[in-house]
């Protein structure tokens, strides 16, 4: 589903995937009108074309993208080149892979060892924003690994996705509870809550709309 940001529309996209799939992480490109979907365990990459309802790529990723159990496998991409950026199972580590699906060098932004909850990227300033589960605080990373800011979201959050609109600044997480997505301005102050519908696993803003999926 699509939630617009700005008022009521909804856009249901249905009949794509199979009942058994689950997303356990999203990402949404503007310029293609992509949105990307990572299916449990993981390392499956489902890429649909929203204006056409159509699914234009479908990739098995490597062993190491799995995980054995339902955790934050959240995802981003960059406009910029539409690489796709995806939360590994071990803590602090991203992956790559570019849009045709071949998998490139994995990192570890700012060398950080703590676990990823959520990935988004702003796209203003071409930055990768990771969420960390532990104290709620996202760090904003410029070639993927120079800290270029800090904000500790100040909410009840529980960390398993990420999404983030540039043009406005502001944070989109799941609270805790699971009936509200948390609406957090560029200091990290809950402003707002939008209804999260059950057995959603995926977040994310943008140019167009908030993008989730459920």
């Amino acid at each position: 589903m699509d939630h617009s940001l700005q008022g009521e529309d909804h856009d249901e996209i249905g009949g794509l995937l199979d009942e058994t799939d689950q997303v356990v992480g999203l990402g949404y490109e503007y310029n293609t009108d992509y949105i990307w979907l990572r299916m449990a365990p993981g390392d499956r990459l489902v890429t649909i074309k929203r204006s056409m309802r159509e699914i234009w790529y479908d990739y098995d990723l490597p062993a190491e993208f799995a995980a054995d159990e339902l955790i934050p496998l959240d995802l981003a991409v960059r406009a910029f080149n539409r690489m796709v950026y995806a939360a590994m199972p071990e803590p602090g580590v991203v992956g790559k892979v570019t849009r045709y699906g071949e998998v490139m060098s994995r990192f570890r932004p700012g060398g950080e060892t703590r676990v990823i909850g959520g990935l988004a990227w702003d796209q203003v300033a071409d930055q990768l924003l990771v969420l960390y589960a532990d104290e709620g605080e996202v760090v904003a990373y410029a070639n993927e690994s120079e800290v270029t800011r800090r904000v500790t979201l100040q909410g009840d959050v529980d960390a398993w996705s990420l999404g983030y609109d540039s043009n406005r600044s502001r944070y989109y997480v799941p609270l805790r509870g699971g009936e509200w997505i948390g609406e957090f301005d560029a200091e990290g102050r809950l402003i707002d809550r939008l209804a999260l519908p059950d057995g959603v696993r995926g977040i994310d803003a943008g140019q167009r709309a908030l993008v989730r999926i459920f």
